[in-house]
C-alpha cells in the first residue's frame, strides 16, 4: 500500500523514505525550493539535484533509507512511496 507525506526540509539532512527490510520506489515532488537527495550524509555538495517543482521517481534499496537538504531556509517535499 502507498505511502504518502509531507515533509519540510531544511539544511540539516531531513528523511523522507525510512529504510525497510524491502525495495521501495519513491515519487518525490519539491514543491518550493532546490532540493538535494542521498543518503544519511547528503549535503548540497554531494546530493543529486531535485529542481523546484521538479519530479522525480526513484528506487530505493532495501536497507538504505532517502535524504533531502536544501541551501538556505526550508521548503516542502510531497513524497509517495511504496514497498516493491
Amino acid at each position: 500500500m502507498p505511502t504518502s507525506a509531507r515533509i519540510t526540509v531544511n539544511t540539516t539532512p531531513t528523511l523522507l523514505v525510512a529504510a525497510t527490510a524491502f525495495d521501495q520506489t519513491a515519487l518525490l515532488h519539491a514543491t518550493n525550493d532546490a532540493l538535494y537527495i542521498g543518503g544519511s550524509n547528503v549535503t548540497t555538495a554531494n546530493g543529486y539535484l531535485v529542481d523546484h517543482k521538479d519530479k522525480l521517481t526513484i528506487p530505493v534499496g532495501d536497507h538504505e533509507g532517502l535524504y533531502g537538504v536544501v541551501a538556505s531556509g526550508t521548503t516542502t517535499v510531497s513524497v509517495l512511496y511504496q514497498v516493491n
